[in-house]
């Protein structure tokens, strides 16, 4: 996730890339999905620009009522739940997947600590990312600055990889941006949904500022569970169905959430870290690991490991492992990755 005082910075300044920091992962973009690189002065598509009515250029707004996005040369393809199937897991899931500022997909091995360069994305012409979930299908989910949702299939080899349209309307004003995140149903029934947490100001907090909410996996509709206390944050899930959100400033928090009703379960200060500009985080083997870049300059990501089950012996140690090769917005982990300690 990026932040929106960063991103106008660096449009007034046209020196620096966007800019993301914090714990949880995610980023943003131009909204351009046309094949051409034609963009608008403020880097969305126009209403009038492409073969459908589309964004209306506000990033705190939505679509026109009733239009649908423009989706001119990507693919459509369907939605990323087999109940039918039992939701089997799909190579290329069991890993951290990174999604870089400018749009390249990476791994990020917690065993070793490496990261590993996928591909670049090639969606529309777009270029600046928001945030990023990972299914159990292999496909990461990415959005940009518009709001509208795309998918990559981790499991192409292509580079760049093309990205593909599930259908998503972004029309809800709680979420004009989100981070994201699969989590399963239950420890019993792996199938999962796309959670979002919204994605409106970084200084914006108090009662029901913002929201979290859950895409319908067949209809991909949108809709909010309850009203939270953030309206900036990112979000990882479990293959056991637990909901985590990093959010909120001085100090930071990680907090659980009940999916089912937004009621807060835990809540852990997490000092020195910040959710203001880059950051996106994930949950690996019962612990989280954090990527965060902070200042208004572009930095690569550094990557923190929170011992969160104290597997450690740690006393919930948080610790600087390394630093990352990108500037990461996004971060997005299957609920077939590992659930404990490994």
């Amino acid at each position: 996730m990026r932040s929106v005082r960063l991103f106008g910075l660096l449009v007034t300044t046209l020196f620096l890339p966007a800019c993301p920091i914090g714990l949880f992962g995610d980023g943003d973009s131009d909204g351009d999905d046309d094949d051409d690189d034609s963009n608008g002065a403020n880097g969305f598509v126009s209403a009038t620009d492409g073969a459908t009515a589309g964004w209306t250029g506000d990033t705190a707004g939505g679509w026109d009522s009733g239009d649908q996005p423009t989706t001119t040369g990507i693919e459509m393809t369907g939605a990323d739940n087999e109940p039918e199937a039992g939701c089997p897991c799909a190579e290329g899931t069991e890993l951290v997947y990174v999604l870089s500022d400018v749009g390249s997909l990476w791994s990020f091995d917690p065993k070793s600590g490496s990261f590993a360069f996928i591909a670049d994305i090639h969606c529309g012409g777009m270029t600046e990312t928001y945030s990023m979930g990972v299914s159990r299908k292999g496909r990461a989910w990415i959005q940009y600055w518009n709001g509208d949702l795309y998918t990559v299939d981790l499991n192409d080899a292509s580079d760049p990889v093309e990205c593909k349209d599930p259908g998503f309307v972004p029309d809800n004003p709680m979420f004009p941006q989100f981070g994201m995140a699969f989590v399963a149903n239950s420890l019993n029934d792996p199938c999962d949904k796309l959670y979002a947490h919204s994605g409106i100001s970084p200084d914006l907090q108090g009662p029901d500022v913002g929201a979290l909410g859950v895409i319908d996996p067949q209809t991909l509709e949108l809709s909010t569970i309850a009203g939270i206390d953030y309206a900036w944050g990112e979000l990882t899930g479990t293959g056991t169905g637990r909901l985590f959100a990093f959010q909120g400033s001085s100090p930071a928090l990680l907090t659980e959430y009940d999916k089912a009703t937004g009621d807060i379960i835990d809540v852990l200060p997490l000092p020195g870290l910040q959710s203001e500009s880059a950051f996106a985080f994930a949950w690996w083997g019962g612990d989280f690991y954090l990527f965060t870049s902070t200042g208004d300059f572009v930095t690569n990501s550094e990557v923190w490991h929170l011992d969160f089950d104290n597997s450690d012996d740690s006393d919930q140690a948080l610790t600087l492992l390394t630093q990352a090769p990108i500037r990461i917005v996004g971060a997005g982990v299957s609920t077939c990755a590992p659930p404990l300690p490994m």
